[in-house]
């Protein structure tokens, strides 16, 4: 009695750890080798093979002796040899067990920590079999309570499916769906059922016949594509929209995610209105009823489709703002130069600002050529995630010195103390690269801003933009270098201040957003949050958070400013 369970679990063991699912998860040849040599070493020993298993377990022998985290494998393999050469069959079969678990921890050690644990998927083929099984006997009924059961291990497995075969796992969705349909119906027919869930069985046990990777896939294509199946349920092609809409349902998983970081409970009605629309289009179809529902479920995609956009004033702040800045220093390095009748000095300053623009232009260049290497292969949610986070740590720099006017004032005289240093020994190259140097910080912030809302605005309202900021900055310009003291620049600099701090909170929650629907960053939902996509707000923890942080700043310092003018004006 003992051997037969030991060789009852040892069966059971080999099986799980030989079963093909588990393959795609552990990519080494090796270890797929080492798990077919121990399970046809278990049958040769039930058969009194000893020869055939000590073959096979020197083969094990061989693969693993220079593979990495093999040392405890190695020492129960070599100790199973030993059992074999002093005839001790009942030491063989406790080797063998040991040596199927000390290969399912070196796969554990060697591959992806989202692997799919074999035990599970042993139950899903398990609930699939009862369901064929109480189909053929008309037993609806318990074919139905089985599903439910297979539904409840699914669920216990479907997210490291996913995470280590996005493919697989839209396969089997769509799969589960179309058996889904056949049995949960007035009057099942049984070769509906049997067709289905073989299909569903086969998606388990033949896994390798899905390709894993990235599919070009998008809600918009998703959109198209209920498109196309409404246009073909209008023209009564029930088995053209239920191809389409099985195309729908396998591309979901890839958009899933970005539906997800928009709104939960989007998500939550396109994933019941998608069962409930394939359950309308199976046999018997009621093309009606799955108009109505698809129409819907199109609406809900056009709303999760709908993202945070900048306009032409958003791309006209950024310029005008960082322009602004660079424009005063350019006109006190001026003023300085007409202070000491150094016509010559003027020139060098303007020199030094075009290099200066013409500098940032080429680092705005190089930048773009930097992305466009690093990024590929990578989505543009990735690249925008990226890029709008780091716009961020810039204009929460910017702000900071927007709100200090002390600092203002200390730059300012260091810059005044270097200028008239300058012009006083005759440093004219001095005096063009403090022209130089000022214009191109405030030129390559302003790259880094504008790549990181350039996948977000139309290129016609970014040129406007840019022109529009350009324009004002001109005549701002004008004025400035007639004599800036006729130029109230506080309003400005205030107006600038506010606009640099909602453009901060809107790329939080965009940046955010990009990488949430990509699955690059964990989401946890809130339901008290509303989606209000214009300004970068979504109901998500990971970016509500740091947009509170974020007027809790601004309020600090503006607070801080305050009570330090009100302190000045006492002292006056």
């Amino acid at each position: 009695m003992k051997k037969i369970i030991t060789t009852f679990i040892l069966c059971l063991l080999i099986y799980f750890s030989g079963t093909p699912i588990h393959s795609i998860f552990a990519e080494s040849k090796e270890q797929q080798d080492v798990l077919s040599y121990i399970g046809d070493a278990l049958t040769e020993s039930k058969q009194g093979n000893l020869s055939k298993v000590e073959q096979d377990l020197l083969s094990i022998q061989i693969i693993i002796k220079n593979q990495p985290k093999t040392k405890n494998l190695q020492k129960v393999v070599s100790k199973s040899i030993d059992a074999l050469h002093h005839n001790k069959i009942d030491d063989v079969n406790y080797d063998l067990r040991l040596i199927a678990t000390e290969t399912e921890k070196w796969i554990s050690k060697t591959t992806d920590k989202k692997q799919v644990d074999s035990n599970k998927i042993y139950f899903l083929t398990s609930d699939v079999n009862s369901i064929l099984s109480y189909s053929k006997v008309g037993n609806w009924d318990g074919a139905k309570a089985a599903y439910k059961q297979f539904e409840h291990h699914w669920y216990t497995v479907e997210n490291s499916i996913r995470s280590a075969n996005i493919g697989l796992y839209g396969s089997i969705e769509s799969k589960m769906l179309t058996a889904r349909a056949s049995l949960f119906t007035d009057k099942p027919v049984y070769q509906n059922v049997q067709t289905s869930f073989i299909s569903l069985k086969n998606a388990f046990v033949k896994p390798d016949q899905v390709v894993n990777g990235s599919k070009n896939v998008s809600l918009t294509k998703s959109i198209e594509i209920i498109n196309r199946t409404l246009e073909s349920i209008q023209q009564n092609k029930r088995v053209e929209a239920l191809q389409s809409f099985k195309e729908f349902v396998e591309d979901w998983p890839y958009v899933e995610g970005e539906v997800q970081s928009h709104s939960m409970e989007l998500y939550h009605q396109i994933e019941n209105d998608t069962t409930v629309a394939m359950s309308q289009l199976s046999n018997p179809a009621k093309l009606i009823e799955a108009k109505k529902t698809i129409k819907a479920l199109l609406s809900n995609l056009n709303k999760a489709s709908e993202k945070a956009s900048y306009s032409m004033i958003d791309a006209g702040t950024i310029v005008f703002r960082e322009g602004l800045e660079a424009l005063i220093i350019i006109a006190a390095l001026l003023a300085i130069a007409t202070k000491n009748k150094n016509q010559s000095a003027k020139k060098w300053i303007f020199l030094g600002g075009i290099f200066g623009i013409i500098a940032s232009l080429l680092a705005g260049l190089a930048f773009k050529f930097f992305l466009s290497k690093v990024s590929a292969g990578l989505s543009n949610q990735l690249i925008e995630g990226i890029s709008g986070l780091v716009a961020v740590v810039f204009m929460i720099t910017v702000g900071i010195w927007l709100h200090n006017q002390s600092r203002q004032k200390e730059y300012g005289k260091t810059m005044t103390a270097k200028a008239e240093t300058a012009i006083a020994n005759g440093g004219i190259v001095t005096l063009s690269l403090l022209s130089f140097f000022s214009v191109f910080r405030e030129g390559a912030e302003t790259v880094v801003f504008y790549i990181g809302m350039s996948s977000s605005i139309q290129l016609s309202q970014l040129i406007l933009g840019f022109l529009a900021g350009v324009l004002l900055l001109g005549i701002i310009g004008f004025f400035i270098l007639k004599g800036s003291y006729k130029i109230p620049l506080k309003p400005f600099f205030l107006i600038a201040s506010l606009c640099i701090y909602y453009l901060t909170f809107k790329f939080i929650g965009q940046s955010v957003h990009s990488l949430q629907a990509i699955n690059m960053m964990p989401s946890h939902y809130v339901n008290f949050v509303p989606v209000v996509s214009k300004i970068g707000l979504y109901p998500s923890l990971e970016s509500v958070i740091p947009q509170l942080l974020l007027v809790l700043f601004v309020m600090y310092f503006q607070f801080k400013k305050d009570k330090k003018d009100n302190n000045l004006n006492l002292t006056v």
